[in-house]
Formats: structure tokens, sequence, C-alpha cells
């Protein structure tokens, strides 16, 4: 082979195609930068956030979302239940997304891949509880906008993630295990984008009109996204797998 070609590697899983180069210097950076490291900054800061600092100093309970700081009295153990979910899923799902491209499918991802699976359903679960007593804000029919979005939101979550752990333990499809595991992951990176929406209409000055409509925007976007993203992915491992096999007849 030339040194101008890039020479082809297959990986364990038998269908996974990626070029040595990419593998050897790094082609993987570009999720590092935009997944990892964003996911992990939300999820030291929300971890740090309710379990260190308001246990810590209770009284910033009445400045950090007053308007919830009742609600979130009440259903304290739902909550942090949620969050903590929430910061396992976000550390553990990059983390295999970055080891599957790395190394293929190794023991190492089928442990992050358990603890990403238990995370996400305690989380989600909890999700879909907590979305009953979300802020409605003071628009019309807030209550409506923002529990169906965030109810949704859950019950989505839970079932890509069905899907994915059928996709692969069922059916051993890894193709679709791929597309759901992607766009499953796609729902978790919605809390990441929430915190930067919420910010937004935070320094518009919108908070308690618009916060109702961040329980579908915050995720659908990200969901359509994760989607066309699997299945690009999924395309392009299936291209690479004929074109490896055609130079092998």
């Amino acid at each position: 082979m030339s040194s101008g070609t890039l020479s082809l590697v297959t990986v364990s899983d038998g269908s996974s195609f990626l070029p040595a180069a990419a593998r050897q210097h790094g082609g993987y950076l570009p999720v590092i930068l935009l997944v990892l490291v964003p996911s992990f900054l939300v999820a030291l800061a929300m971890g740090s956030l309710y379990f260190v600092v308001m246990p810590a100093m209770p009284f910033l309970r009445e400045y950090y979302f007053s308007q919830q700081e009742q609600t979130y009295a009440t259903y304290v153990v739902p909550l942090l239940t949620h969050i903590a979910g929430g910061t396992v899923a976000l550390i553990a799902g990059p983390i295999n997304l970055v080891n599957a491209l790395r190394n293929g499918y190794t023991r190492t991802h089928r442990v992050f891949g358990s603890i990403y699976a238990v995370a996400v359903t305690v989380s989600a679960t909890c999700a879909v509880f907590m979305s009953f007593h979300a802020y409605p804000g003071v628009i019309p029919f807030g209550r409506l906008i923002v529990t169906s979005g965030f109810c949704t939101l859950g019950l989505t979550w839970l079932f890509t993630l069905v899907m994915a752990l059928r996709g692969i333990l069922i059916r051993h499809d890894i193709a679709a295990h791929r597309f759901w595991i992607i766009s499953n992951f796609s729902l978790t990176f919605a809390a990441v984008v929430i915190r930067g929406e919420n910010g937004a209409i935070i320094a518009l000055d919108q908070f308690s009109r618009l916060y109702p409509w961040l329980g579908w925007v915050s995720w659908v976007p990200c969901l359509i996204v994760g989607m066309l993203l699997a299945r690009h992915v999924n395309r392009t491992r299936e291209r690479r797998a004929e074109e490896l096999a055609g130079a092998h007849v």
C-alpha cells in the first residue's frame, strides 16, 4: 500500500472499519472536544452544586432557581437521584463512545455500557416523575408545555435505551445497537444543551416566560441530530465494509 493511501483496520465487532491513520493520530479528537469535554464539565458542575456546594451552603437555595425552592425541598430524593444518575451517564457515555472508536467493543466497553444503562434508567425514571413538578413559568398552558416536554424526554430516553439493549443483547445486531445508543446519548447530552439554553433565557430576562419551552427545545434538536449522525455512521461503516470486501475479491 502506498504512503498516500489510508489503510483500513477492522475492529473487533467484525463490521466496523476506521482509517488506521485516524485511529493512530486521534481521529476521535472531535468527539472528545465536542462531546466528552462539555459532558464532563456539566457533570462536574451539577455534581458539585447539588452534592457539595448546596449542602454546605443551604442559603444558596434562595438564589438558585428560587421559584422551585419549595418543590425541590419536597421532592429532594427523586431530584437528587435524577441528577446523580444523569451525572454518571454524562461521564460513562462519552468514555464508552471514545472507547468504542479507539478499541472496538471490548470488555471495558461492556462494563461502562452497563454502568451507563443503569444510570440512564434511574435518571430517566426520576425525570418522568419530576416532569409533573417542573416549573411552569407564567405563560398560558405552561404546566402542560413543560410537563409534556420533560415527560416525553424521559420516556424517549428509556425507549431508546431499551432498543439499544435489545439490538445488542437479543438480536446481536451491532448496527442497530449503534444507532439506538447514539440516539440515546443525544438525549443524555440534552443535559448539556439545556444548561446553555437556561443561561441564554436568563441573560434575556425571559426566564419565567421561556423556561417551559425548554421541556421540548432542549432535547428534540439533540435527538434529530443524534439520529441523523447515527444513520450516517452506520452507512459509512457499511460502505467501508463493502469496499474492503471488494478489495479482497
